[in-house]
């Protein structure tokens, strides 16, 4: 079998390209046949977390009003009970928000902008880190890389060098570390717990509650009461699921839901696959849980549409992008252009 050819991504480091590219950015959501050659089915949008402040790279309070605003311009809102519901060819696009993670930044931050502007949304929550001190195994060393205060500390027997030049590189192995541990993902938590930092002893509690930290039982269940939110599976720990065991595997699906049933009052028969990783004993997993709808990133089975629902990742603050985006994400996903 052949290799698949690699994505084309867009080098946006030349200042001309970037202003060329931004051109043909703007005039791609503004071209008068936009909405008959964009998709007719509803465009989902997966953010995760948005801190009240953050640099200018990252998608904070401000920022995510302003995507809210821009989105009202060009886009109906759905929600998920319209997923598969396609629209006619002169119709504006329609657009289905979803959040990931269940940082507790979804509440404090997301949640009221959303309540403002009368936009629904998902919010797909995982279980751990509602448990005061625990964190998910990526955010906890994306914390460490940020805020950890020295020049390293011991790991193993080894003095793992957080200095600024080595820092990103000291981490990146630590993360490589992990993913390797078996089983997955207990062995890799144990390791966050027992023998690394603890956030708490150089970030502080306000900083840790804005970024880090997850959603509260308490604050799962005011979202979910709320008519315009839903709110779904995405496990426990946000393992990646194709290296979990299938006895895992499964409770990672069956222990969120059932805590999520239990804090929103409600059956819960929505998942998004953490990382977008999946196959299809994952899928039948979580048919035979009675979840009747899941979220992917790029779909790798074809096995159902209603378990590979794709998604489109906005990582970017720039509007040209999330424009670009919601038009013509699915044809630049077909012919793998990678535009950030």
């Amino acid at each position: 079998m052949s290799a698949l050819p690699a994505p084309v991504r867009v080098d946006m480091g030349s200042s001309g390209l970037t202003k060329v590219v931004r051109s043909i950015q703007r005039l791609s959501y503004n071209l008068p046949v936009q909405s008959v050659l964009s998709s007719r089915a509803p465009v989902v949008l997966l953010y995760h977390g948005v801190p009240r402040q953050s640099d200018d790279t990252c998608i904070n309070e401000v920022v995510l009003e302003q995507h809210i605003i821009f989105l009202k311009q060009y886009c109906d809102f759905v929600t998920y009970e319209q997923i598969g519901k396609r629209r006619k060819a002169l119709e504006r696009i329609r657009v289905l928000l979803s959040f990931d993670d269940g940082m507790r930044n979804h509440a404090a931050v997301v949640a009221p902008i959303l309540r403002r502007h009368g936009v629904p949304a998902l919010f797909f929550v995982c279980s751990r880190h509602a448990t005061p001190g625990k964190y998910l195994w990526f955010t906890y060393l994306r914390a460490l890389e940020k805020h950890f205060a020295g020049n390293g500390f011991r790991f193993r027997g080894e003095f793992i060098d957080m200095t600024p030049a080595q820092r990103q590189a000291s981490v990146s192995r630590l993360w490589k570390l992990l993913l390797t541990l078996t089983p997955h993902p207990a062995a890799m938590y144990q390791v966050i717990d027992q023998e690394l930092p603890r956030l708490e002893d150089f970030i502080s509690s306000h900083v840790i509650a804005d970024s880090y930290a997850g959603m509260t039982t308490e604050q799962v269940s005011e979202v979910a009461a709320d008519p315009l939110f839903s709110v779904g599976i995405h496990t426990a720990d946000h393992p990646f699921l194709t290296k979990c065991s299938t006895r895992e595997a499964r409770d990672q699906i069956q222990r969120n839901k059932t805590w999520l049933e239990n804090a929103c009052n409600r059956p819960c028969n929505m998942v998004a696959y953490p990382a977008g990783d999946y196959n299809r004993d994952v899928i039948e997993y979580t048919r035979n849980l009675g979840i009747t709808y899941g979220y992917a990133v790029t779909p790798n089975t074809n096995s159902d549409s209603l378990f590979e629902i794709p998604r489109f990742g906005i990582y970017a603050t720039s509007l040209d992008l999330l424009g670009l985006k919601v038009h013509w994400g699915i044809h630049l996903r077909r012919f793998k252009v990678h535009v950030g």
